[in-house]
């Protein structure tokens, strides 16, 4: 077992307090090798991973991103190299930014942190303070941090699915086992077997009638059924949950519109970081934007766009794509208010007419299959989604016939040439 000094866990602000209660070992770096094949080793990687709960492959490909070299972990050996060489204050200055970012918890800056994962972003869950803040998704070590996630994910579902079968292989040995020794019991045996089996029936019955009934079999239902009622309100709280934060985020952004007045790209921002810090699918970003932007007055869809909201549908676009912004628009018609349904098609032509949208954009959306994880949310059902197709119909066919006379026009123009 390596021995190093054991020093106060900490950031990018050194902490000095001598009873600081939170310690890790000094991190030791080894320099390996020299001309190219020249590598850092890093001897204590497991200790200082255990100190941070965090697993040593994490800690070494955090330094990889950060000094952009290639690393290696080999768990059977316990051996973590950092191609290149680094220096031993190098590699600590490296970690307390990894510390920084991925350990210690933001709200209360103690490294009492696990990871939560939802929608693929990832939380800190402070068991101190109770804090569950995002980490930074831009950071490259996230997409390892995910990865490994579903790793571990599956898993964990195959030795579950192993414990299951080799249970249920026990429960067959025991029962075959009983089978075999009630064949080999004497006469004798089997006939007090059967006496007792019999009082045990009677004294069962007895104590039925004394309870009024079949007491212990609907209390046993009543048992499955709390269960059942269990998974469901389960369910049914992350389903409120969603539609907490969904309400919370809309109002947010709507009295940010109404009191700051923002940009049309201070917007877009706004909607990206309230998506990320809300735990909101990637594919509810448009229509958080268009929730807030036409609030309580979804009518003004069914009209020319004024030149401001104009604006914010144009950076929209450019955030979320065409087929982003028009599942976005689904949903309001669908979901939020149903009537502009049917009239699906007009608020259409409103936005091609203001050249938001453009016909091989608008073409593209009704023939492509919705990808239901960067765009269609998840609200609009696939019937939803089939009647607005049905209903958009006459103004996509309006759209290939008018596309079609342009082209028999160039060909004229071209002939007179």
């Amino acid at each position: 077992m390596i021995s190093t000094p054991l020093m106060n866990i900490a950031g990018t602000t050194p902490i000095e307090d001598p009873e600081y209660r939170y310690k890790m070992p000094r991190l030791m770096g080894k320099v390996e090798g020299r001309g190219n094949g020249i590598k850092t080793a890093i001897p204590n990687i497991v200790l200082v991973a255990q100190s941070l709960h965090r697993s040593p492959g994490e800690v070494t490909k955090f330094f990889g991103c950060d000094l952009g070299a290639q690393t290696t972990w080999t768990e059977e050996t316990e051996r973590a190299i950092v191609n290149g060489a680094h220096t031993t204050q190098t590699l600590q200055e490296k970690l307390s930014i990894y510390i920084e970012k991925f350990v210690l918890c933001p709200s209360c800056k103690l490294p009492e942190t696990s990871y939560k994962i939802k929608n693929e972003i990832i939380y800190h869950q402070c068991v101190a303070c109770g804090a569950r803040e995002p980490v930074d998704m831009q950071h490259k070590l996230t997409t390892f941090i995910l990865k490994n996630h579903k790793l571990e994910k599956k898993k964990n579902a195959k030795n579950k699915d192993k414990k299951t079968k080799s249970e249920s292989n026990d429960t067959a040995e025991k029962k075959k086992k009983k089978k075999k020794d009630k064949s080999e019991m004497t006469e004798e045996e089997k006939a007090e077997r059967k006496r007792k089996k019999k009082e045990k029936a009677e004294l069962k019955k007895q104590q039925e009638a004394d309870a009024g009934g079949n007491s212990t079999h609907n209390g046993s239902n009543h048992d499955s059924d709390e269960i059942e009622d269990d998974d469901d309100d389960d369910d049914d709280e992350e389903i409120q949950d969603d539609a907490s934060a969904m309400d919370a985020a809309v109002s947010g952004l709507h009295s940010k519109i109404m009191n700051d007045n923002p940009t049309a790209d201070e917007l877009v921002s706004e909607v990206r970081a309230v998506q990320t810090f809300c735990a909101l699918p990637r594919n509810e970003r448009a229509f958080l934007l268009l929730a807030a932007l036409y609030y309580e007055d979804t009518e003004r869809l069914l009209s020319p766009p004024k030149s401001a909201d104009k604006q914010v549908l144009i950076a929209l676009l450019k955030e979320c794509g065409a087929n982003g912004l028009i599942c976005g628009l689904e949903k309001i018609a669908t979901v939020t208010n149903s009537l502009l349904a049917p009239k699906f098609p007009i608020l259409l032509k409103f936005l091609y007419d203001a050249d938001v949208l453009e016909e091989q954009q608008l073409l593209q959306w009704y023939k492509a299959e919705p990808n239901r994880d960067i765009d269609l949310p998840e609200a609009v059902s696939d019937s939803d989604h089939s009647a607005l197709l049905k209903a958009t119909l006459p103004f996509i066919k309006w759209l290939e016939e008018a596309d079609e006379e342009d082209d028999d026009d160039d060909d004229d123009d071209d002939d007179d040439d």
